[in-house]
């Protein structure tokens, strides 16, 4: 058994100390890529749903569904298409923070999608289940807020803002269908597809070690 010297146990410290305050931004170019294919799925998804609103493509049957469930397969499968090939990278304990966040926000979505389309479908309620994109929002907004809090970056701060501020319109818009789907249009479209676009084209920077 080997036994470190207190330089060497120092020097570990000391590693370990840098990897958690150090501007390591090794999680952006993946994540700024599932965060862009997010953003065009779900920004057709609402061109989808504003045709629907126009009569422009229907909204019953097979149509409804695939419009209503089609965009998430899409994306779930280009995730794992992403993950596959970029393979696992090693981050800091900022970094791997952020992506929890984001990881845990999206599960958590999985549940208030079952919950409270449960509960809009028994009431037959359009209402409440409009109420879920809204949620969906604003635990947005609490993602971006902690990687704000986290990195320290100004522009992560605004981009949390402005999921809020969607969220917040979404809401006053509950009860008129063109101002609401309007709102969620910009919002994926400003604060999922275009922060994504900006990360993914961020050069890729590993962690740096002591």
């Amino acid at each position: 058994m080997t036994t470190k010297s207190p330089g060497d146990s120092a020097r570990d410290d000391l590693a370990f100390i840098r990897s958690l305050v150090a501007p390591d931004d090794s999680w952006q170019q993946a994540f700024g890529k599932i965060y862009f294919l997010a953003g065009l799925c779900y920004s057709v998804q609402i061109l989808l749903h504003a045709g629907q609103f126009l009569k422009i493509v229907g909204d019953q049957g097979l149509t409804a569904l695939a419009i209503g469930w089609g965009p998430s397969v899409v994306f779930v499968a280009l995730l794992i298409w992403v993950i596959r090939r970029d393979g696992p990278r090693r981050v800091s304990g900022p970094s791997k923070a952020v992506g929890t966040v984001f990881a845990a926000v999206g599960l958590t979505n999985l549940f208030l999608c079952v919950s409270l389309g449960s509960i809009a479908l028994r009431l037959h309620s359009q209402t409440i289940w409009l109420i879920y994109p809204v949620v969906v929002m604003i635990l947005q907004g609490m993602a971006w807020l902690v990687a704000f809090m986290l990195r320290r970056k100004a522009w992560l701060g605004l981009v949390a803002l402005g999921w809020f501020g969607v969220g917040v319109a979404m809401a006053i818009f509950i009860d008129n269908l063109a101002g609401y789907t309007i709102a969620a249009g910009v919002g994926v479209f400003c604060f999922m597809t275009v922060p994504g676009f900006h990360l993914m084209r961020q050069p890729l920077q590993g962690v740096r070690s002591a």
